[in-house]
């Protein structure tokens, strides 16, 4: 009686082809989305936190117009404070041979020789400067990569209105500059714009801030009160000309990163709903009219000793079926287009790294999905 069963259900599958595929296509539509936003969102992430927590990015930062540096013994007292760091910040322009436009950039001080105690770089070329070398920098990888720089090349910026020639020995990436923009700009301009690391005595020599600071990071003890550090920091850096600590949810680079996930937060939920909702409706209505039709049909088979619970499973294979179908062909849609997304965001964000893959647990989420809006609709 089983065998009677499927060979119906393969007669109707073969007679609703053209109605099955055009479901399935709409399934397949809201898997490839789910797909697509949930495995971009774990790389995403993923490799946003590895980065984060493997180069120490700072919790909270601080700028003052000057500060001395005995003043960060105080500020280390403050409590909820773990590591902190001073730093020399300055704004500058840039020269570069062949390039006659005019570049905006940014210079930061890091340790003579050493890597800084936060925001740690993560060389892609060369070495870091030299101890004791003025006129040797790190450059960003985006600004490096849209001129073609190399370790060993040449430029020269103006620091505090003094020409400072400069010979980059290295090529890196930074937390805090996965996306590089202008503080004006909406847009990235990596042929315009450019993030420098100089040996703090070479930047503060430059910039006149000779054992003195006028930027702060840290990071914050467990449990610490993240507001109450901040107010403490605001009251003690107020009179140095402080215009306030922020945390790194307003860190431009981070909120970008957060504003994109929070993107494919919302694209993982409302277009799969979509999707599914009118492949939903679609079953129902297929699955209604065929079984109007088959009245008949069904009567006689009850007749001859079919139980309920046979001629259901036989219904339910064949919206089955269509689903599956569609699943299957979202699937590979999605870790099609999730590898295209997953490879424009690891170029976007310069991440040292960006694994992608499907997760196993979005697979069953797709289907459980896929399965309950048949459910409802049939």
């Amino acid at each position: 009686m089983t065998r009677t069963l499927d060979r119906k259900l393969l007669r109707d599958l073969w007679r609703l082809k053209g109605q099955a595929l055009a479901i399935a296509v709409v399934i397949a539509g809201g898997v490839m989305t789910l797909i697509l936003a949930v495995t971009t969102l774990d790389a995403l992430s993923g490799a946003r936190d590895r980065f984060y927590a493997s180069h120490h990015f700072a919790e909270v930062f601080a700028d003052v117009k000057r500060a001395p540096l005995g003043l960060v013994e105080r500020l280390q007292e403050i409590e909820g404070v773990n590591l902190i760091e001073p730093r020399v910040q300055a704004a500058m322009r840039l020269s570069l041979a062949g390039f006659r436009d005019p570049i905006r950039g940014l210079a930061l001080s890091i340790p003579d020789g050493r890597q800084p105690l936060l925001n740690r770089l993560h060389l892609i070329a060369g070495s870091l400067p030299e101890a004791g070398r003025d006129v040797q920098a790190v450059v960003s990888d985006a600004f490096a990569e849209a001129h073609g720089l190399v370790p060993g090349d040449r430029l020269e910026a103006i620091i505090n209105g003094r020409r400072v020639p400069l010979r980059l020995t290295g090529i890196a990436l930074s937390p805090e500059f996965l996306y590089q923009v202008a503080p004006s700009d909406l847009m990235p301009d990596y042929r315009r714009y450019a993030v420098l690391w100089m040996n703090r005595r070479a930047l503060a020599n430059a910039h006149g801030m000779q054992g003195a600071f006028n930027r702060l990071s840290l990071t914050l003890q467990a449990g610490a009160h993240r507001e109450e550090v901040i107010d403490a920091l605001d009251l003690v850096l107020a009179r140095y000309g402080g215009t306030g600590a922020w945390s790194r949810d307003e860190q431009p680079s981070h909120r970008f990163i957060e504003e994109e996930l929070a993107q494919q937060r919302i694209q993982a939920t409302v277009l799969p709903a979509i999707f599914l909702s009118v492949s939903a409706f679609l079953l129902n209505v297929v699955m209604g009219r065929l079984i109007q039709t088959q009245r008949e049909q069904v009567a006689v088979l009850k007749a001859f000793g079919y139980h309920d619970r046979e001629l259901a499973r036989h219904f339910a294979l064949l919206a089955g079926a269509i689903v599956l179908l569609g699943w299957a062909l979202g699937v590979a849609l999605g870790a099609w287009a999730a590898s295209g997304l997953a490879a424009i965001y690891r170029d976007y964000f310069h991440f040292p790294e960006m694994p992608f893959r499907i997760p196993a647990w979005a697979l069953l989420l797709s289907l459980a999905i896929v399965s309950l809006a048949a459910l409802l609709g049939t």
